[in-house]
């Protein structure tokens, strides 16, 4: 039987099909780091970490960093190019909806939308773990689509880009009533190969994210546009959201 979704989508697909649409990790790290203020070797959860795009360079930066991601191929990518850089992070194969380190962290990052991707229970439970790995005044910095730019109010969303290795055309698919968000991304390479995938995250309003954050022992600070700390509004692309435990 098939996995759910994101234990399958995260595999040597990911680069060609996703890596167009990624910002610049080390710019973002800057801004982050910026924007946060974070004090030298702090101790930092890269929760999603992926490929390792923000981790590597945040461990560059002196700091403590702890990767989390489920796939085992993301991770074997992360670990081949912090070997290369020199660079050493502690990195975990371990579901969100499980991994917690009491006590343990200054700062937890969820970067290009890696929060929303269970039920709204599932979802509870990664903040509510995020939270009790957090020191007290640790901070979570989540980095997320804006749910009320767009998908809230359109139910369909169809663009295709030229990419270095092809054509790549993405289509979201917006369920008003369950407010999840279904996309498929669909790359055709220069040589005519064709691959795609589908992934399901479920987006929150900002006030569906203060409640469930002060469930989880954090408030909110504040609501930015982008991780370099534009406004936040209604038309942002972006909901970055920063919290503290109290």
């Amino acid at each position: 039987m098939p996995g759910a979704w994101f234990e399958t989508i995260f595999d040597e697909r990911y680069p060609e099909l996703f890596g167009p649409l990624e910002g610049n990790a080390e710019k973002e790290v800057e801004d982050i780091l910026r924007l946060l203020a974070v004090r030298p070797r702090s101790v930092v959860e890269d929760l999603g970490c992926g490929r390792g795009r923000h981790a590597i360079p945040l461990a560059r930066k002196g700091h403590r960093v702890t990767g989390v991601d489920l796939s085992e191929k993301m991770l074997g990518i992360a670990r081949a190019r912090a070997r290369k850089e020199g660079v050493s992070v502690e990195w975990v194969r371990e579901d969100m909806r499980v991994f917690r380190r009491p006590g343990a962290f200054d700062l937890c990052l969820s970067l290009f939308t890696s929060f929303g991707f269970f039920r709204d229970e599932e979802n509870q439970v990664v903040l509510g773990n995020v939270g009790a790995s957090l020191k007290e005044g640790g901070w979570l910095l989540l980095d997320l689509r804006n749910a009320g730019k767009g998908l809230s109010r359109l139910e369909s969303w169809d663009q295709t880009l030229e990419v270095p290795s092809g054509k790549l055309r993405m289509a979201i698919r917006f369920n008003p009533r369950t407010r999840r968000a279904t996309a498929k991304h669909v790359l055709t390479r220069q040589d005519g190969i064709r691959i795609s995938s589908t992934f399901d995250v479920r987006l929150y309003s900002d006030r569906e994210l203060e409640a469930m954050l002060r469930n989880a022992g954090m408030r909110v600070r504040n609501f930015f546009g982008s991780l370099s700390g534009d406004p936040f509004t209604g038309d942002s692309d972006r909901m970055v959201v920063v919290s503290v435990k109290e």
